[in-house]
């Protein structure tokens, strides 16, 4: 059961990381990263047990941050933004939520933007990081969401499902950021 909560959480924090990373600057799951051995779990982050803890601890806050409404397309709209400004907050793996908004919050020209959105840093982190989290757990089949995977909150799901369209656009933005660029 423990092999498998380690499990869940690699798996979460590489989906996570995956449509979060342009905007967090994670690099959860670089493209040049070695292959997988074998019967190793997919994405086995090298974390010491501090940064383990902490991560699930994150995951959990992020898991039960109230989003607003209206967030997905402010999230569209602040990503579009950022990557039309040329903007790519430095990172690293591992990072905490707290180490992330500390971060956004120091990244120059950031500020208006997320400004212009109605987001402070920490909103910004905390609304990215549970979109990604919510997402990746929410299709989670029924009979795979034992051993510790965590249950997103319902009325973030809610939020989520309710328009499509507008969490499809967010994907391709983001997936358009993760796309590698001239630099």
């Amino acid at each position: 059961m423990h092999g498998m909560k380690k499990a869940a959480l690699a798996a979460v924090l590489t989906a996570g990381s995956v449509l979060a990373q342009p905007a967090l600057a994670q690099t959860a799951a670089p493209a040049q990263a070695p292959a997988q051995t074998q019967g190793a779990p997919a994405a086995r982050p090298n974390l010491t047990p501090e940064q383990i803890t902490t991560l699930q601890r994150d995951m959990t806050t992020a898991l039960h941050y109230k989003l607003a409404s209206n967030v997905v397309p402010r999230l569209t709209s602040t990503l579009k933004s950022i990557q039309a400004a040329h903007i790519q907050p430095p990172g690293r793996f591992g990072m905490s939520l707290e180490e992330q908004i500390a971060m956004v919050g120091k990244v120059p020209g950031l500020e208006p933007i997320l400004k212009t959105n109605g987001f402070t840093a920490r909103e910004f982190v905390m609304s990215l990081t549970c979109v990604g989290l919510t997402g990746s757990l929410m299709n989670v089949p029924p009979g795979q969401a034992t051993g510790g995977v965590p249950t997103p909150e319902a009325a973030n799901v809610a939020i989520l499902k309710s328009n499509p369209q507008e969490m499809q656009e967010l994907i391709t933005v983001l997936r358009a950021e993760h796309q590698p660029a001239a630099q």
